[in-house]
Order: C-alpha cells, then structure tokens, then sequence
C-alpha cells in the first residue's frame, strides 16, 4: 500500500507542477465539445479530462483521473503477477520508466493501458469460469479499451489469435456483441462524418517515400521506451519466458504482435515510441514472471535501479515548470507556456486569436488564456479537429488577432506570390476561412491533354451556404493543390468559386499548368481564405494522374 501511496503522490506533485504538454491542451479542447469521436481519436480522453477539469480547472484537473488511472493500472498489473515476489515487481515498475513519467500525462495512452490490463485480468477470469457474466464484462472492457485508443483492436486481435479455441465458445459471441453494441455510437459518428480517423491514422499519415532510418529509430525508440536504462533486459526476459497458461499465450502473442506490426508499419512512415504501448502490460507480467524463476538474473534489476531513478529524476525535474529550460534542447512545450500565452492576450485584448498550422499553439493559448482560438490548417499542415469544430464559425466577418509564425522567413517565401497579409498590430477584420467543407469520393479523369475532371461529393454546413451568395464571400476560389514528395508542389486555381457549392455533387474541370511535369501526383481539394493564396485543406488526399 505503501508503494502505491508514495506512486500516486509523485504523480499528483509532478501533475501540479508541470504545464500542458501540446497534446494534454489539445485533448482539453477535445473537452469543451464533447462528442462520440473526433478526428484524431475516441473520446475516452475527452470525457476523463470534462470529469477532472470540473473539479480543479487547472493542470491537476486535466491530469485527475489520468493519475488514478494511472495508479490502479500498475495495482492490476501487481495482481496479474500472482504476487510472487513484490519487492521484484516493485523494481520492475520503476524500471519502466514511460509508467512513471508518462503516468501523469493526459493522453490516450493511459486509459488504453488501464482497460487493456483490466481485460487480461477480466479474460483470466473468464478462462476460470466460462460463463455470460464474465463474457458482458470482458465486453465492456473491450468496448472501453477502444473507446480510449484504436490500438485496443490489436489486443483484441492477439488474445484471439492466441487461442482459436475462443471462436468455437459461444460467449466470445456474447462479449463480441456486447461490445459491438456499446462501440455502435463511435461507429455511427464515424460514418457520419466520412470516417475521417480512419482516413487520417491509414492514409495521411504515411510517407511519400521509405526511409530505413524510420526502422532504426522505432526500433531503438522501443528499447529506450521500455526501460529507458534496462528496457533491453526486460525485453529479452520477456521473450524469454515460455508461457505455461492460455493467459499468458495471449500476452506475448499481443506483446510480439504489437512489437511485429508497427515495425512493418514504418514502411509507411515514421511510427511514434507510444504507438506500441498496450505491448507494456504483457512486458511487465512476463518480465516478472521469468525473473522470478531465474533468481540469479534479477541483480541486473536491482543493480540498475539507482541509475533509473537518477535519469527519471531527473527527467521528472527539468519538465516541472518552476525549472529553467535547457536551451539546446528545442522542443520544450512545457515551458513558458503561460508567459507566451499572457504576452499575446496582451497584443489581442480580448479578440479572438487565429494561429496558422499549429493546433498545439492554439489550444494552449485557449487553456491558459480562457480566451477562444482557431487554427487555421492549410495544404502545408495537416487536418486536425480544427476542421471539425464549430469555432470557425463564431469568426466569420469578425475582427480577429492573427498569430504571425514563428518562421517568418518560411511563411514569407510562402506568401511571396501574393504579398506579406499580416498587419503589424496582427490585427485583420473581416476573417473567413471555410474549413468545415469537405470533399468527399474524389474521382479524377484526364479530359484532354493538360485538363483533368475532378468529380466529388461536398459537404458544407447548413449556416455557410448564405455565406456562399453573399458578395464579400461568394468569389472565394477553390483551389487544387498538388503535391510531390509529401510537400506542397503548387497550387492551382481551378476556376470554380464556393458559389458552386450548393448541392450534395461537386464537377468542375481544371486546366493544369504547362509548367506541371506529366505523372502521377498526390492531392487536395482547398478553399481559399482571408489569407490570399493560402487556402484550407477540405479534402482527404487523393491520386491525380497529369498528362
């Protein structure tokens, strides 16, 4: 009991203490409009942080039931280790550190873990005693376990996988269903809005080409992930270990699995350390369980406890926001936070502040400001939630304070064409931008040498079609945006203006430049903005064959 005290007191002190991370102000903001799905992710988090965040509105708040979660997650992994040995399983928990410094942090990840240990316990169980009540509850762990994060599938996947046996019970039917029942709403808001994280984590995200540094990192990323000083050890403990149950078949089936499919996925891109961290449960079970049958091994574990602890340390110090920052460390987004974010509400006043391609900025300056932002995403960035909310909307026609980017030679190269848009107060009035539209079933035909067809369905919110016939809006271009090599090649004005947008179908036949090379390209469907020639992304990306 002790250690699970001294565990969860670290976390809160440490949550207390240290600002929003990017994605923890992101997920905040997931908060204020509460939903079945978002673009990016089920809404496990979202609910979680609405709960905390009601309570203190303040880090803490964000971080609550992250940190409970957090705790009763290493309680259960304690309890799946037959509770052989705890003073072994106390230094394998330290030994990972991503249980200890990222416990805190209010991300996907946690609950994830949480539920999927919560479903190897519960799948104990049901292996015990095969009956319908284990079943609705393995159910509703499952639905739980993907309502946090979509790598729960993969769980699902292996333990299945693990034992075939499971396909000829009639209650892994029940559980199924139970949890096909519960996962429908997710489901319905996915078809509802042209699944777009289906969209995005598939088919956005990869990279124009493979890069054998993209294996190199995920693989020693895994390694430092895992320990970070003798992750490599548990590894090798964990593969050692030969199972003896049907649970744990089904644990290192899903921790190899896990391990097996995201290395194959960095053929499409580069894949992030945490993507495999529902791999972490079935690590600290096995682990354990080999290291308590091979006495003479657990020294390693012992001996590089002091080590661990100096690096988590400090760690857990420098993120902490009364420490000063590193400055040859470049990303630090915990940090100066409020400092930043007081500086431009100073600038604003109480406008509301559009930023250009960085929802991390955005959210962070709602959060600590109180004050209403916008990102505004174009064909250089990625979509985002940003592109789903209906924030756009209480901006249109209204004076706005517009964050100049960090980069400004960048962006200055960017808008060269069309001459530098940003006032020296930031100041603009009358801001429009039409993210919300989105292009769907994009079909494109070669007509003729240099033209191509595009055909598509378009949706456009019922209170932007007024918008579209009013003079101040209505000439607003749509642009086609090719790219080579995942960066923006040109834009290309195709002619047709959002006044074309007033029915369910979209056609219109664009004259591709002379100076475009004939061959295959990827692209998107924009809108332009207040920005001149800097549109929104309103289409997934799509194949464009130039002849």
């Amino acid at each position: 009991m002790v250690f699970y005290v001294g565990w969860a007191l670290l976390s809160f002190i440490q949550a207390a203490n240290t600002e929003l991370f990017d994605d923890e102000a992101y997920y905040w903001v997931y908060s204020r409009f509460i939903d079945w799905g978002y673009f990016d992710h089920p809404p496990m988090i979202a609910a979680m942080i609405k709960a905390g965040y009601a309570i203190f509105q303040n880090e803490v708040g964000v971080r609550l039931f992250v940190l409970i979660l957090n705790t009763a997650t290493v309680f259960v992994v304690h309890q799946l280790t037959c509770k052989k040995d705890d003073l072994l399983f106390y230094a394998v928990a330290t030994s990972v550190a991503v249980a200890q410094v990222g416990g805190f942090i209010a991300v996907p990840d946690t609950p994830l873990l949480f539920f999927v240990v919560l479903f190897f316990w519960l799948y104990q169980r049901f292996l015990q005693n095969n009956n319908i009540s284990n079943a609705i509850l393995l159910g509703i762990c499952m639905a739980c376990m993907l309502y946090s994060k979509y790598h729960g599938v993969l769980v699902i996947f292996f333990v299945l996988l693990s034992n075939l046996k499971l396909f000829v019970n009639i209650n892994t039917y029940v559980a199924a269903l139970v949890c096909l029942v519960l996962f429908a709403p997710h489901l319905y808001w996915q078809y509802q809005h042209n699944f777009p994280s289906i969209q995005f984590h598939l088919f956005e995200r990869n990279a124009a080409n493979y890069r054998f540094a993209f294996t190199i990192e995920y693989l020693v990323a895994q390694i430092a992930f895992a320990g970070p000083v003798i992750g490599w050890f548990l590894l090798w403990a964990t593969f050692r270990y030969r199972p003896y149950s049907y649970l744990e078949r089904a644990m290192q089936f899903t921790l190899a699995g896990t391990y097996i499919v995201f290395l194959l996925s960095t053929y499409k891109g580069r894949v992030e350390a945490n993507w495999t961290v529902a791999a972490f449960i079935p690590l600290m079970v096995l682990s354990h369980r080999y290291l308590v049958k091979n006495y003479r091994l657990q020294k390693w574990i012992y001996r590089s406890i002091p080590i661990t602890l100096l690096v988590i340390i400090a760690v857990r110090l420098y993120i902490m926001s009364w420490f000063p920052p590193i400055p040859w460390i470049k990303r630090n987004e915990f940090h100066g936070n409020r400092t930043w974010t007081t500086e431009m509400h100073r600038k604003a006043g109480n406008l509301p502040v559009v930023f250009i391609d960085t929802y991390q900025k955005a959210s962070k300056y709602w959060f600590y400001s109180g004050m209403p932002a916008f990102s505004l995403n174009s064909p250089y960035y990625r979509r985002n939630n940003f592109n789903m909310w209906p924030v756009e909307d209480s901006l249109m026609g209204k004076t706005v304070y517009m964050d100049v980017p960090d980069n400004n030679d960048y962006f200055r190269r960017l808008f060269n064409p069309h001459g530098w848009p940003f006032p020296q107060d930031g100041i603009h009035q009358n801001f429009y931008s039409f993210s919300r539209v989105l292009f769907t079933e994009i079909k494109c035909t070669a007509v003729k040498k240099g033209a191509v067809k595009v055909n598509s369905k378009v949706s456009v919110p019922g209170n932007y079609m007024p918008l579209f016939q009013q003079p101040a809006y209505c000439q607003t271009p749509v642009w086609l945006v090719l790219y080579e090599d995942g960066d923006v090649k040109t834009l290309i004005n195709s002619g047709a203006t959002v006044q074309k947008l007033t029915g369910v179908s979209f056609e219109l036949t664009i004259r591709i430049p002379r100076d475009v090379v004939a061959g295959t390209y990827s692209a998107r469907l924009c809108i332009g903005s207040m920005l001149p020639g800097f549109p929104s992304i309103n289409s997934t990306e799509f194949e464009l064959c130039v002849e």
